[in-house]
C-alpha cells in the first residue's frame, strides 16, 4: 500500500501532547518506525518503554483487517472483551480486564465522549475509515485522566494525511451493505489539514432471537443501520516554538432493534407478529471538537486546549413518531492545561489541570408512555482536577509517579495515584511493577432519575497491581515483540439495583468484585509472514454472591497471520471466546474465523475482499442477541 508520504506516528503524537517525556531521547537511537505512545502518561514516549500495558492499533492494521466497526479491532487486544447486541449499529459494550462496561474511558482526539447518563460510550457510531490509530492502555489511569478509567483508557485519533495524499474506498457486501469514504490531505510543510467523509448503510439481519413469549416481542425483521460521518485534523506551525491544532468529527446515523415489551394482544397470541409497546429505532447525533495551542521550548513544553462534545440519541418507532420520541443528550465542555518541564536529560515533571462541565437534557416529557416526566432533579455538574507526574531514568531503572485530585460537583472529591518502577535488563527487555487506584463517578441516571435515582451514591473505587515483562528481538530477517502481564484489581462500592428501606428499588453501593488474570500478546514478523497472538485468562468474582461477573469469559484468544507476496496481501484472523454467564443463562464458547485479501492492481488502485465468520459459527456475546453468520464484502481502494 502506498504510504511513503504518510505522517509518522512520531510526528502526529507531537501535535497532540505537551512535549517529550524523560525517556524520549532514547527514541532517536531506535528505528525510524518506533511506535510512540501518548495516552499512558499524556506525554509522548516510546511504546516499548511504557511501564504500563499498552497497545497501538495502527492505520495499516485497520486497513488490513477491513473491519466495519471499532469493536472488531478491540476484540483482538488481550484483556478486552466485546459484548454486542447484534450486528453493525447495535450497542457494543467494552469490558477491559474484567471491569464493567462503563469502566473504560473513551477519548476521541483527547476529548471525553462517554455518555453522562448511561456512563459508557456506544462505539458502534464511530467509523474505522476515519481512524489514524487507536491507543489502548490497560489498568487504572485515573491519576492522569480522572473518572471512568478503572479498566483502562482507549483513545481514538482521527485520520491524517500529508498534503496531496488521500484515499477513496468503495465497498459492497452481504445484507445490502454499502460503504464509501474519501479523505485528502491539504497544505504544506507549515500548515496541514486532513478532511475525510464516510458513509455506510446495511439492511442488517434479525439480531434478537429469543422466544417471544412472555417477555419479548416477536419481530423477525432485519435490523439495519446507517452512518454518516465527517472529520477534520489540522495543525499550523506558527513559528519554531508555537503551533495550533484543530481536530473534530461529526457522526449521524440510525439503527433498528427489537423492542422488549409487547402490547396486551401479544399475551393472548404469543405467535403473532405484533407492534411493540416501546420504540424499536434509534438515531444518534454526536460530535467532538478540540482546538489547542502549544509552546515547545528547550526545557518547557505547554499545551492549552478546549474541547466540546455531544452525545445524543433519539428512540422512536412502532407507532411513536420521531417528534414524540425519547431524546437524551449529553453535552460536555472541557479545558485542559498541561506543562512538561525537562528537569534534566533523565527526569521530567508534568503539571496539569482539567476542567469539564457536563449537562444532560431530554424531551422525554413528550413521550406518551411517561407523561409528566420533566428530566433529572439536577442536570449539570462540573469537575475540576489538578495532577502532577514525574518520570525518572537512572541507569537501567525507570520510575513514574502520578497524583490527581478531582473535585466533582454534588458528589465530592477523589484522590488517586499511580506508581510504577521498571528495570531495563538490556536494550530489548523491560520488567515493571505498577500500583494504581481509580474511580467511576455515578452517572446522572444513577443519581437523579425520577423515582429511582439515589443522590447519596458514592463513586466506585478500584485498587490494582500489575507486573509486566516486555521483550523485543530485532534480527535481519526476524523481528518481534511479546508482552506478558499478571494483574489483580479489587473494585469496591459497585453500583447495583437493590430495594431501599421503603422497598423501592434504586441504585446502591452494595457490591464488591475481585478480578485477577494474566495477559500475553506477541508479534513475530519474517520476510513473508507476520504472526500476531493474544491471550487472556481473567477470573472475576462478585464477592457478594461468589459468582463470576456477567458476560466476561474466563479465557479469550486471537491469532492473526498476515502474508505478503508481490501485489498480494492475505490475512486470516481466528478469535476464541470461552463460555461465560449472562443474566438469563450461559453463553457457549465459540471460535470465529475471518479472511481478508487485497491485490494491488496498480500503484494506486487495489481490489479488496473480506469473508467474515467463514465457518458460519452460531454464537452470542449477549443472551438472545445473535451474531452475524457467514458474510462477505468486496471493494476498490484508490490511494494517491
Amino acid at each position: 500500500m502506498k504510504n511513503n508520504k504518510r505522517f509518522t506516528v512520531n510526528k502526529l503524537s507531537l501535535t497532540l501532547t505537551a512535549g517529550v517525556s524523560a525517556f524520549s531521547s532514547a527514541a532517536q537511537q531506535q528505528h525510524v518506525d518506533e511506535q510512540m505512545l501518548v495516552t499512558a502518561n499524556r506525554t509522548t514516549q516510546q511504546q516499548f518503554t511504557a511501564l504500563s500495558s499498552a497497545q497501538i492499533i495502527t492505520s495499516e492494521q485497520i486497513s488490513r483487517l477491513q473491519v466495519e466497526n471499532v469493536a472488531a479491532l478491540l476484540d483482538t487486544v488481550a484483556g478486552i472483551n466485546i459484548a454486542s447486541q447484534g450486528g453493525g449499529g447495535q450497542v457494543q459494550s467494552i469490558f477491559t480486564r474484567g471491569a464493567n462496561a462503563n469502566h473504560t474511558l473513551i477519548l476521541v482526539d483527547g476529548v471525553r465522549v462517554n455518555s453522562a447518563t448511561l456512563g459508557y460510550t456506544n462505539i458502534s457510531t464511530i467509523s474505522p475509515a476515519q481512524i489514524e490509530r487507536i491507543e489502548v492502555v490497560k489498568g487504572p489511569r485515573a491519576a492522569l485522566w480522572g473518572s471512568d478509567a478503572i479498566g483502562g483508557v482507549i483513545q481514538i485519533f482521527s485520520k491524517q494525511y500529508a498534503a496531496g495524499e488521500g484515499a477513496i474506498n468503495i465497498i459492497a457486501g452481504s445484507h445490502s451493505y454499502q460503504h464509501a469514504d474519501a479523505a485528502i490531505g491539504l497544505g504544506n510543510e507549515t500548515h496541514q489539514l486532513t478532511v475525510s467523509v464516510a458513509g455506510e448503510d446495511s439492511d442488517g439481519f434479525n439480531a434478537y432471537s429469543s422466544d417471544p413469549y412472555p417477555y419479548d416481542v416477536n419481530e423477525p425483521d432485519d435490523d439495519g443501520y446507517d452512518r454518516l460521518s465527517a472529520s477534520i485534523n489540522g495543525k499550523s506551525q506558527l513559528n519554531q516554538r508555537f503551533s495550533v491544532s484543530l481536530v473534530g468529527r461529526i457522526e449521524e446515523g440510525g439503527s433498528e432493534y427489537d423492542a422488549s415489551y409487547p402490547e396486551s394482544p401479544c399475551w393472548d397470541d404469543p405467535t403473532s407478529i405484533c407492534p411493540a409497546f416501546y420504540a424499536n429505532e434509534q438515531e444518534h447525533d454526536n460530535y467532538s471538537v478540540k482546538v489547542g495551542g502549544e509552546y515547545a521550548g528547550d526545557l518547557l513544553t505547554t499545551q492549552l486546549s478546549y474541547g466540546k462534545s455531544q452525545d445524543q440519541a433519539t428512540t422512536f418507532g412502532n407507532g411513536i413518531k420521531k417528534s414524540n420520541g425519547d431524546e437524551i443528550k449529553t453535552e460536555r465542555d472541557q479545558v485542559s492545561l498541561i506543562s512538561l518541564w525537562q528537569v534534566n536529560p533523565n527526569a521530567s515533571l508534568t503539571l496539569g489541570g482539567d476542567y469539564y462541565e457536563e449537562q444532560v437534557s431530554t424531551n422525554t416529557d413528550k413521550d406518551p408512555w411517561t407523561p409528566g416526566f420533566q428530566g433529572w432533579a439536577i442536570d449539570e455538574r462540573d469537575v475540576t482536577a489538578v495532577f502532577v507526574q514525574t518520570q525518572i531514568k537512572q541507569d537501567q531503572w525507570l520510575a513514574e509517579a502520578a497524583y490527581r485530585y478531582d473535585d466533582i460537583e454534588h458528589t465530592g472529591s477523589e484522590n488517586t495515584y499511580n506508581v510504577s518502577l521498571g528495570y531495563q535488563i538490556n536494550a530489548n527487555t523491560l520488567v515493571s511493577a505498577t500500583r494504581s487506584t481509580g474511580f467511576k463517578a455515578p452517572s446522572f441516571n444513577d443519581l437523579y432519575w425520577p423515582g429511582s435515582g439515589n443522590p447519596d451514591l458514592k463513586p466506585e473505587q478500584v485498587d490494582s497491581s500489575e507486573i509486566l515483562l516486555r521483550h523485543r528481538f530485532l534480527f535481519p530477517h526476524l523481528q518481534g515483540q511479546f508482552e506478558a502481564v499478571v494483574f489483580e484489581s479489587d473494585i469496591e462500592d459497585l453500583i447495583a439495583w437493590a430495594p431501599n428501606q421503603f422497598g423501592l428499588w434504586q441504585p446502591e453501593n452494595i457490591n464488591n468484585a475481585n478480578i485477577k488474570g494474566a495477559e500475553l500478546s506477541a508479534t513475530l514478523a519474517t520476510s513473508l509472514f507476520t504472526h500476531t497472538v493474544s491471550f487472556a485468562y481473567i477470573e472475576t468474582e462478585d464477592e457478594s454472591t461468589g459468582l463470576e461477573l456477567l458476560r466476561r469469559p474466563e479465557k479469550t484468544a486471537s491469532y492473526q497471520i498476515d502474508f505478503d507476496w508481490q501485489q498480494l496481501m492475505l490475512t486470516a484472523l481466528v478469535n476464541y471466546h470461552d463460555d461465560s454467564q449472562d443474566s438469563a443463562g450461559e453463553l457457549d464458547s465459540f471460535v470465529v474465523v475471518d479472511i481478508a485479501a487485497s491485490y494491488q492492481l496498480t500503484n494506486a488502485l487495489s481490489v479488496n475482499a473480506k469473508f467474515n465468520n467463514v465457518f458460519d459459527e452460531d454464537y452470542q456475546t449477549v443472551m438472545n442477541y445473535q451474531a452475524d453468520g457467514s458474510n462477505y464484502k468486496v471493494g476498490l481502494s484508490y490511494q494517491f
